[in-house]
C-alpha cells in the first residue's frame, strides 16, 4: 500500500492582479511546505510511502462574473495564463506535483454560452502548454440534473484535446455528483474559504493479498473489512494530529483501491484471484461489490470511495481489454456498484463529438439516478481504430488497445443536434 496523494484545497485569487495571487500564494505555500514535510515523515515512519503532493482551487470561472468574461474574453485567458505559469513556478519550488483548477461547477449553470467559449477556446492550448495542470467540467448533480449543453462542450473538449494531442486528455474528465476535496485528479477541487487536506490511497495490492489468501467470498469480505478498518484508523489519526499543528482541516480518505500497472497492484487481479474465469467475466459484479460494501462507513471516508477501474492504469485490465475479454458496457455495468466511471479509456480516433456525448450521457445518467461521484476521462487516439495496439511512454499506464465502441448513424434527429439545455429526473 502506498499514499497515491496528498491532496490540499485551497481558494486561489484567480485574475486579481499578480502580484496580489504571488504574494496571498507565498504565505499559504509556505506553510504547506512544512505541513507535507511532516506529513510524508510521518508516513514513512510506517513504511508508506507518499507518491505525489497536489494542490486543488475552487472553480475558475462563476456564474456571477459572466458579464466580466464577456467583455474581456481575450484578455481572461491571457490573465489566467500568466497566473497559472506563475503557479507552476511556486508549486516547482514547493515540491508540490499537480494543480488541479476545476473549470466551473456546470451542473448549476441554466445558460452555458459565454462558458462554452471559455472551455473550448484557449484552455485546451493551456493544459497542453502546462502538463501538470489537471482540470474538470462538472456536468450534472442529483440535485441539479444534467446540464446537456455542457455534456456536448465536454465532448468537444475531448475531441479537441486529442486532435492535439491524445495523452492530454489525462488531464481533463467529465465528473458528475463528485463533491469538493476529492482528493484524486483530475476531478479535485476545493470550495471553502479555509484551505484544507485528503488523502487518496494506492493499495489495490492489499486487496489482491487478501483475495489471493481467502479460502472463499465471506472470508475473502471479512478480511478485506478488517483490513480497510486498520488502515482508516491509522491514516486518520496521523492526519488529524498533522493538519492540526499547521491549521489545515482533514477532509479525510477516499478509500478507492487505486492500482498500479504491475500485476500483484491490479485490482483486475484482485478479482481473479476470487476465482473468476477473468476481469469482466459475468458473474464478478460480486467482487466489485464486495469491494465497495468493505469500505468502512465513516465520517472521513470522502470521495469515490469505491471501486476504480482505470483502464490503462491497471495492469490485469489493460491486459484483458487487449485480449477482447470485456467492453464499455462492463465498465458502466461496474459503476453502477459505484466504480470512478470510465477512466483513461482508449477509444478510437474517429469517434465522433456525438458518440462522445453518448457514452458521457450514459456516465451522467448513472451517476444522477445513482446519487453516486462518477466521471469520465475518455482518450481518442488519432490514427487508431478498434483492436488496434496502444502503448504510452508514461509509468503508469500499461499496454492495451482500442476498445470497440458502438457506432452511431449520422442523424440530425438525435438529442445531440437538439436544443434542449437541461435535463431534471425530479
Amino acid at each position: 500500500m502506498r499514499i497515491r496523494s496528498i491532496t490540499i484545497g485551497q481558494i486561489i485569487p484567480f485574475l486579481f492582479k499578480n502580484e496580489t495571487l504571488e504574494s496571498f500564494m507565498e504565505e499559504k505555500i509556505e506553510n504547506f511546505i512544512e505541513f507535507n514535510k511532516e506529513l510524508v515523515e510521518r508516513f514513512e515512519g510506517i513504511n508508506l510511502i507518499v507518491e505525489t503532493k497536489r494542490l486543488c482551487s475552487q472553480p475558475l470561472f462563476s456564474y456571477e462574473e459572466q458579464l466580466m468574461y464577456q467583455k474581456n474574453l481575450e484578455e481572461t485567458i491571457t490573465h489566467l495564463d500568466d497566473q497559472l505559469g506563475i503557479l507552476q513556478e511556486m508549486l516547482k519550488k514547493a515540491d508540490i506535483d499537480y494543480l488541479a483548477c476545476c473549470t466551473m461547477l456546470a451542473d448549476e449553470l441554466k445558460d452555458f454560452g459565454i462558458f462554452e467559449k471559455l472551455l473550448l477556446g484557449e484552455f485546451p492550448k493551456l493544459l497542453k502548454k502546462y502538463n501538470n495542470l489537471f482540470t474538470s467540467l462538472p456536468v450534472a448533480s442529483t440535485r441539479n440534473g444534467i446540464n446537456l449543453e455542457a455534456l456536448k462542450a465536454g465532448a468537444r473538449m475531448i475531441k479537441k484535446l486529442s486532435s492535439l494531442d491524445p495523452f492530454t486528455n489525462l488531464q481533463f474528465c467529465v465528473s458528475s455528483n463528485v463533491k469538493p476535496n476529492t482528493p484524486f485528479f483530475p476531478a479535485a477541487y476545493h470550495y471553502s474559504d479555509s484551505p484544507a487536506f485528503s488523502i487518496a490511497l494506492e493499495m489495490a495490492d492489499e486487496v489482491s493479498r487478501i483475495f489471493r489468501n481467502a479460502t472463499n467470498l465471506t472470508d475473502a469480505k471479512l478480511n478485506l473489512k478488517s483490513k480497510f478498518e486498520e488502515i482508516y484508523d491509522i491514516i486518520l489519526s496521523i492526519c488529524e494530529e498533522v493538519g492540526q499543528n499547521y491549521n489545515l482541516e482533514f477532509s479525510g480518505i477516499d478509500f478507492s483501491p487505486a492500482p498500479y500497472p504491475k500485476l500483484t497492484r491490479s485490482i483486475g487481479y484482485a478479482i481473479e484471484k476470487l476465482k473468476f474465469d477473468y476481469f469482466g467475466a459475468p458473474g464478478s459484479l460480486i467482487a466489485v461489490a464486495i469491494i465497495k460494501n468493505c469500505i468502512p462507513k465513516k465520517e472521513k471516508v470522502i470521495g469515490f470511495s469505491g471501486f476504480m477501474q482505470p483502464v490503462l492504469e491497471d495492469y490485469v485490465i489493460a491486459k484483458r481489454l487487449e485480449e477482447n475479454k470485456f467492453n464499455l458496457d462492463t465498465l458502466l455495468l461496474y459503476s453502477t456498484i459505484c466504480g470512478t466511471g470510465l477512466d483513461v479509456v482508449p477509444l478510437p480516433g474517429d469517434v465522433t463529438e456525438k458518440e462522445l456525448f453518448s457514452i458521457l450521457l450514459d456516465v451522467s445518467t448513472i451517476s444522477v439516478t445513482l446519487d453516486k461521484p462518477l466521471t469520465a476521462r475518455l482518450m481518442p487516439i488519432p490514427g487508431k481504430k478498434a483492436g488496434d495496439p496502444i502503448e504510452f511512454d508514461f509509468e503508469y499506464f500499461a499496454p492495451s488497445r482500442i476498445i470497440e465502441i458502438k457506432r452511431l448513424e449520422d442523424t440530425k434527429k438525435h438529442l445531440f443536434n437538439r436544443k434542449e439545455k437541461f435535463f431534471q429526473f425530479s
